[in-house]
């Protein structure tokens, strides 16, 4: 199969820088990449004391809990001797996974006692099938713990010289405090899960250990892929995030060969390419732990082998090759297979075929049944024998599952609980509507999500990750969408054929798939862009801002779109470098902001320019 993309050495070499500069900038302070891995277990009240071997003053203690639920008294002073200083939940609710909760002291000692009692925990994942009566099962006691860290009053790591038992016959308590090297304290995303990050990277981490996975509201093909990181890193942060880092690199390329096939053009491709590095969204989401940028990857291939077929339809008709659209298929298959919400636009390409199809059938010389014969058979009776490969690749990606336990029937099952789930109302306070994503802003108390933020940093600076996109891609991308859109429909031609519509037969109405004055490629972005966000009207639950990443690579390609247009006239290329230069600009300035590298807490304020955005934690 040829996609017709006619690459050059230029184009190739221009693919791999910038895919090697993407890389380069997402990887750098991923994440630590060595973590505690040795545990603590325990299903009963245990009691140890620490020795710090001198006197110390203690502002918090850190617990790394793998998972389960526990309480600890804590006590202060001498092993003859304990002052009680209070009793600590390590686990707020027994459903959530944490590496890390941190209680404060701020005591003067060289001791301190630990009670642990292990709580009732539920191991299982939270959304179990398969189990006949679930709510006949009593959850155990059951806590497991990594490591045990403390910090200063200026906030460094205060060794721990030694660990005694006291009513405990643990041999494993050394554990607790046996990897003292691996630990940041005090921590930051570099060390720590954040946002999602709980429950898909720890669903990664279920995979690896051959457990049904904890977090199940999706489907299972992107914590698989997570899983590749975790078996090949570890469970540490660098682990959790590596392959979303390079699936993020992945899009640089195919955002070039998207604008390279829309447009023909080498600025085609490193236009959108080029815009696309350099989006916060992007950065933000190929750098944490979760799965829409595989979303994103399997979404773009899949429009990459429809415009191919799309195209070829345009030019030859329907008897054309039908690879690029199978193939386009199983690669929709595969987004789907991460997260359902990428069907919005695949539901915008088949409105493209429908449309194609039905102007066609308008010139037909037939009956009405005639005529809506002829409209199934190209191209949905096809679609709809693509549509089983569909199922079977989506269901193909439960095997791992199933191997562990679920039956086929748990699987479907499983189907109708997530769209339950999905179909619910479901709030948080970093949710927000549809209709405020292409600005990024609203009046009524909105504000730009901040998925990670700390304030304890030296010298009054601030750690921080916001999701949100680069203004000049988003901003300048959305005023160009509008521009698209109003190329792609020509209002006079439209009101010129519903005259001839209204003054004769719709018969004699000379309708062409390749009528003069549609420009398809603006057709194309305006569609699928208006498909991927519009459908968010329909979403009755909570939505997030991340949401509209699927719409971003659109943007790009609409801001492509005029660039592409008017780069050999006058001005058009400094217009362009123009908008290179200030995406770049922006994308240092704001770094800190969605990056997590410090800042001052002035500097962050200084970056908030309406009062909706609030980067200080």
């Amino acid at each position: 199969m040829n996609l017709n993309l006619k690459l050059t050495k230029i184009d190739v070499l221009t693919m791999v820088l910038l895919s090697i500069l993407f890389f380069g900038m997402a990887s750098w302070n991923l994440g630590r990449i060595n973590a505690p891995v040795t545990n603590w277990e325990s299903t009963t009240q245990e009691s140890f004391y620490i020795d710090l071997g001198s006197n110390q003053n203690i502002q918090k203690i850190y617990f790394w809990v793998k998972f389960g639920n526990a309480t600890a008294k804590i006590y202060s002073g001498t092993p003859d001797n304990w002052n009680y200083i209070g009793q600590y939940p390590l686990q707020d609710r027994a459903t959530d996974y944490s590496v890390q909760k941190s209680v404060t002291l701020n005591v003067d000692t060289r001791y301190i006692y630990f009670e642990v009692k292990a709580e009732k925990f539920d191991s299982r994942p939270d959304f179990w099938w398969g189990v006949p009566n679930p709510s006949d099962r009593e959850p155990s006691p059951h806590v497991k713990i990594t490591e045990i860290g403390l910090q200063s009053q200026t906030h460094t790591q205060i060794p721990i010289l030694s660990i005694a038992t006291v009513n405990t016959t643990n041999a494993n308590l050394d554990a607790l405090i046996d990897e003292q090297d691996s630990l940041e304290i005090p921590s930051t995303y570099m060390s720590k899960m954040y946002f999602d990050e709980v429950y898909f990277a720890r669903s990664a981490e279920n995979f690896a250990h051959h457990e049904i996975p904890k977090e199940r509201t999706h489907p299972p093909l992107g914590k698989l892929i997570q899983t590749v990181g975790v078996l090949v890193f570890g469970e540490t942060p660098f682990g959790w995030r590596i392959m979303g880092v390079i699936f993020g690199a992945l899009l640089v390329p195919l955002m070039f060969l998207l604008g390279k096939k829309l447009f023909g053009t080498w600025i085609g491709g490193f236009s959108a390419s080029f815009l696309f590095s350099f989006d916060f969204m992007h950065f933000t989401m190929a750098r944490i732990g979760t799965t829409d940028t595989y979303v994103v990857f399997f979404s773009l291939l899949t429009q990459l082998f429809f415009i191919a077929y799309f195209l070829n339809v345009l030019k030859e008709g329907w008897k054309t090759h039908v690879l690029p659209l199978f193939i386009a298929v199983v690669f929709a298959a595969l987004a789907f297979s991460v997260k359902w919400f990428s069907l919005y636009g695949v539901f915008g390409m088949l409105a493209l075929l429908a449309a194609l199809r039905f102007r066609e059938i308008i010139r037909l010389k037939a009956s009405l049944s005639e005529r809506y014969v002829a409209f199934f058979n190209h191209p949905f009776l096809l679609l709809i024998a693509f549509a089983a490969v569909f199922a079977v690749i989506y269901f193909a990606t439960y095997i791992p599952e199933m191997i562990l336990g679920n039956t086929p029937l748990d699987i479907l099952d499983l189907q109708n609980w997530m769209l339950s789930f999905h179909g619910g109302q479901v709030t948080d306070s970093s949710a927000a509507p549809w209709w405020s994503w292409p600005l990024m802003f609203r009046l009524d108390g909105y504000s730009v999500p901040k998925w990670f933020d700390i304030t304890y940093l030296p010298n009054e600076t601030a750690s921080t990750i916001s999701a949100f996109g680069n203004p000049v891609v988003w901003w300048v991308g959305f005023a160009c969408m509008i521009l698209v859109i109003v190329e792609a429909f020509h209002i006079e031609q439209i009101l010129g054929k519903l005259k001839k519509i209204i003054s004769k037969s719709v018969e004699t109405v000379q309708v062409s798939i390749r009528g003069s004055g549609w420009d398809r490629t603006a057709i194309y972005i305006g569609v699928i862009y208006l498909f991927s966000w519009l459908s968010y009207v329909l979403i009755s639950r909570a939505t997030f801002i991340y949401h509209y990443y699927l719409c971003v690579p659109l943007l790009c390609l609409a801001i492509t779109y005029f660039i592409n247009k008017y780069w050999n006239k006058p001005f058009g290329k400094v217009a362009a470098g123009l908008i290179f230069a200030a995406a770049v600009v922006v994308f240092v300035i704001f770094y800190p902001v969605f990056s997590g590298a410090p800042a001052s807490n002035d500097y962050l304020y200084s970056l908030e320019l309406f009062s909706s955005w609030d980067f200080r934690p």
